[in-house]
């Protein structure tokens, strides 16, 4: 027991630790033992499709022009060589046969600008949709 100096009488402090300690253990016993939620978020996971065939993958329409050995333009639908007249009902039919009407148009850099506003005015009457153009990466002159 503790005296003090001027009054001669025990000193009470409340030692709070032994309690903090209890009060811990206490709510250990009570996190274990509570019962937990046993239901969660429902979420409805998509589910595969059974026996899906994949989309055929077609090969796209390019329609290309270049000068030829002479120095003649020269058409070519998909690496197919053709008359100029001759490249509009060529591509009217390969079109009838697709779902996807996209046409690319690749070009020599030496061509004029009317001529492939010709060419695409001739790929819009044969029934593209979309018309894309194609460039070659490692041309970024005017004479590629």
């Amino acid at each position: 027991m503790a005296f003090t100096a001027a009054t001669r009488g025990i000193a009470s402090e409340i030692n709070v630790t032994p309690l903090i300690d209890v009060l811990l253990v206490l709510l250990i016993i009570f996190m274990v033992i509570a019962p937990r939620p046993s239901h969660g978020i429902g979420a409805a996971l998509p589910q595969p499709a059974t026996h899906s065939a994949p989309e055929p993958v077609s090969v796209p329409l390019v329609v290309q022009l270049s000068y030829g050995d002479r120095g003649v333009p020269a058409y070519a639908l998909n690496r197919q060589e053709m008359a100029p007249d001759e490249v509009g009902s060529r591509l009217a039919m390969a079109m009838n046969q697709r779902q996807d009407h996209t046409v690319f148009l690749q070009a020599d850099g030496r061509f004029d600008l009317q001529e492939i506003a010709g060419a695409i005015n001739t790929i819009r009457r044969a029934g593209a949709s979309e018309i894309g153009l194609l460039t070659r990466k490692d041309c970024n002159q005017m004479n590629c």
